[in-house]
């Protein structure tokens, strides 16, 4: 059965201007034709489903490129650790997450480290139709060394052979990315975000692995020193990148490293109050270096990094799902970023950081149909796409 899309303002998401009358045609999983109304031929038969999308916005489905679908920890987490009970419950709840995140219109993210394996299950269990969530782009656990960055969803290695080691068990077990804690950060205690954490040939050992086997790496950093070190081992994006400088961003032009910024959890942790529940030494380091993330961004955006939207949401004053995304595709708006080059950072160029590009970010022929409908022109107010109408993903409503 065929589907028909009409009545829509259509963002390919392929760099060019919106189809102000456009027309999508869905067969099976992948779209078949996309055009303007006057444009494209179609063929209304009886076995084809007509949607009128009543003059809305019709788009690629948004993806997420730093999440932690895993949230903050419960108190039985931390005290009795991941033992198989407690996992079972724990990825109960995160079942339930990413089927409200893709009911939302997020159909794609990347998951940027996971307290245990039971990730991999979920994904399968996803591919397979077990049970529904967004298509899932895995890091499992973090690699982190002893003390460092976010022991709670890494694996703590000291030294190359230790890093190898650990990098060749992430990927057997199913990941499709390494991430690693390079330096401080605003949420671990102890630490400043000013500590690089990794030897450079830490790090290296990590990229080298990983490339070998096809894989990619990310990596967590706070701090200029971090930054340079992660430039010099080639890794493939830099995730949060609060302090950037010239030679790094034109390094990072020259070696195609991506920045995934998540700008709007850095600020929420500094503008929040005491009653947030957000710890206090995470908001004075957040107050400490917020206005250098966005200066960082800005320059960023005007040195041509490529930049894919991530939110590094899970934590309860981010919670998981579009609204955050949208929140973070504003403030890049509000930065300097135009509301088409947002929605591209959220759907074809993040399409582009994993690889995927062949299949998903846009919507073009030969391309899954993963489509998000919302009311009005997200491109006059990029907080149009919380006006959420329907959401497909392989050619399927949910």
């Amino acid at each position: 059965m065929a589907i028909l899309i009409e009545n829509a303002r259509v963002i390919e998401a392929t760099g060019s201007d919106p189809i102000a009358d456009g027309v999508v045609i869905v067969e099976g999983d992948k779209i078949t034709a996309v055009g303007p109304r006057d444009r494209v031929k179609v063929r209304v038969g009886d076995d084809t489903q007509v949607v009128d999308a009543g003059g809305g916005t019709v788009l690629p489905g948004l993806m997420d490129m730093h999440v932690h679908i895993g949230g903050e920890m419960t108190l039985e987490e931390r005290v009795e650790g991941f033992t198989p009970r407690v996992v079972t419950a724990h990825m109960l709840r995160v079942m339930r997450q990413v089927e409200d995140m893709v009911r939302g219109g997020v159909t794609a993210l990347r998951e940027a480290g996971f307290p245990h394996h039971g990730v991999f299950a979920l994904r399968e269990a996803i591919d397979h139709g077990r049970c529904l969530g967004p298509r899932l782009f895995l890091c499992g656990r973090a690699l982190t060394p002893t003390g460092g960055h976010g022991g709670w969803i890494s694996v703590q290695v000291d030294g190359t052979d230790a890093v190898r080691k650990a990098t060749r068990a992430e990927i057997k077990a199913g990941a499709d990315w390494i991430k690693l804690m390079a330096t401080g950060g605003t949420a671990t205690p102890g630490e400043r975000t000013l500590d690089v954490q990794f030897t450079v040939a830490e790090m290296a050992a990590a990229v080298d692995e990983a490339h070998r086997r096809g894989k990619k790496v990310c990596a967590h950093c706070s701090c200029l020193e971090g930054a340079q070190a992660l430039v010099e081992a080639g890794v493939d994006s830099i995730e949060h990148g609060i302090m950037l400088d010239d030679d790094v961003l034109q390094d990072m032009v020259d070696k195609n490293i991506w920045l995934v910024p998540s700008l709007k959890c850095t600020a929420i942790e500094a503008e929040s109050g005491p009653e947030s529940g957000i710890a206090d030494f995470t908001r004075q380091k957040a107050q400490q270096v917020y206005k250098t993330q966005m200066r960082s961004f800005q320059r960023a955006l005007a040195a041509g990094v490529q930049i894919a939207a991530g939110t590094d949401a899970g934590p309860s004053y981010l919670p998981l799902g579009r609204e955050s995304l949208v929140l973070e595709l504003a403030l890049m708006v509000e930065l300097g970023m135009t509301p088409l080059a947002a929605i591209e950072s959220c759907t074809r160029h993040a399409a582009r950081l994993l690889g995927a590009e062949d299949a998903l970010g846009t919507l073009e022929e030969g391309k899954l149909a993963d489509i998000l409908a919302v009311d009005g022109n997200p491109l006059e107010d990029i907080t149009t796409l919380n006006r959420v109408k329907w959401v497909m993903k392989g050619g399927q409503f949910i």
